[in-house]
């Protein structure tokens, strides 16, 4: 039998032992996620409320966790577009009805967003489109209508924006909805799908924008969306079908110029009312609108040929609206609003073969109704 001062110094240690795990599984949590404060940002902008959510990725599990004071105020409305710069110091949200662009410090522990000094700042209507250039010193938005280019310098230390100067510029017909910039900043790219026409550009040190001699018309177009692969050697032109033929992806390689050429089998089909796509780790994902699916394929890097993985189409859910990777191309992340206010967040491992699986959880609940845009570490 024990002494009884024994007893006491044993019931201490595990009183600390306790304290120190944590000593319950308390914490915001989104679709069943734990109480874990560590993880992979990712944000979403919400269609129904001027604001951002932000929540933390389980690297091991995928499981999604609601960030503590999750969402935030953009100060403008209605949110679209998410860019970060390249260190991912801060993310950038174009509001699209306000005519402003919100930018955000990043607390790449907890996911938390802080406005920076003078944000939201003016900018340009509609900006349906935002990017950032790769060396981080520019930003670029496109706007459908009026159709033009908006450009703005940024400061990497206190995330401010200033208008460059000979911006907006404009594009001859409206409708644009395809902006992408290549992994070199080289060149810059627009797409209309009422035209069929990919316009290109290139980049000057200064920000400045030179149009290339020659405009690309997909074989069998209608560009919704563009996107590059992860060397710049090919541009991915999403096709939302019609008159000229069935929805599907282009692939183009690049010049030392900037011209485009559709490599042999371009195009390929995919599903229904295609909107965007992400490509990582030598996979590209397209999101099917009306089908609710995700079609993938392979990429052969020697002739920019793709092939479809093993059980693509993979299912999403009602109406997704947006696609991201996530954890150095580990998960695959899809925001779709569904009906009624269901909107859903559906997180997806992918395997070494690019063929995608749901985590345990997902589709995970969102934090606000009719989540949009999505973007993760």
């Amino acid at each position: 039998m024990k002494k009884p001062a024994v007893i006491a110094v044993l019931m201490l240690i595990a009183c600390f032992t306790l304290l120190a795990c944590g000593g319950s599984n308390s914490g915001n949590s989104t679709g069943g996620g734990g109480g874990s404060s560590t993880g992979t940002p990712v944000y979403v902008s919400n269609s129904s409320s001027p604001s951002v959510s932000f929540y933390l990725l389980d690297q091991t599990s995928g499981t999604l966790q609601r960030g503590s004071g999750s969402p935030v105020l953009t100060g403008g409305s209605s949110p679209d577009s998410l860019a970060f710069d390249p260190a991912k110091k801060f993310l950038l949200v174009s509001n699209a009805s306000s005519s402003t662009l919100s930018v955000f410090s990043v607390n790449s522990t907890t996911a938390a967003l802080t406005p920076v000094s003078g944000s939201p700042f003016a900018a340009g209507a509609n900006a349906a489109r935002l990017i950032v250039h790769p060396r981080g010193n520019f930003v670029y938005g496109l706007s459908s209508t009026p159709a033009e280019i908006l450009a703005y310098s940024f400061n990497s230390t206190t995330g401010s924006l200033a208008s460059v100067a000979g911006f907006p510029l404009s594009l001859s017909t409206s409708g644009q909805s395809g902006l992408a910039i290549s992994p070199n900043g080289q060149f810059l790219y627009t797409s209309n799908p009422n035209t069929n026409l990919i316009t290109g550009f290139s980049v000057g040190t200064d920000g400045t924008l030179t149009q290339l001699a020659a405009t690309t018309s997909p074989s069998k177009g209608s560009p919704v969306f563009l996107t590059f692969d992860s060397s710049g050697l090919f541009l991915f032109a999403v096709n939302a079908g019609g008159n000229l033929g069935g929805p599907s992806v282009s692939t183009f390689s690049i010049s030392a110029t900037g011209a485009l050429t559709e490599v042999a089998g371009s195009p390929t089909a995919v599903g229904t009312a295609p909107m965007s796509a992400v490509f990582a780790q030598g996979f590209l994902y397209v999101l099917n609108q009306t089908s609710g699916t995700i079609s993938a394929f392979a990429l052969t890097s020697s002739t920019g040929q793709l092939t479809e993985l093993k059980g693509s189409p993979f299912t999403v859910g009602a109406h997704p609206v947006s696609l991201t990777t996530a954890a150095l191309g580990k998960f695959l992340i899809a925001t779709a609003t569904g009906t009624s206010a269901s909107g859903t967040i559906a997180v997806f491992s992918i395997a070494a073969d690019g063929t995608l699986s749901q985590v345990p959880g997902s589709p995970f609940t969102p934090d606000t109704a009719a989540p949009d845009q999505v973007l993760a570490f």
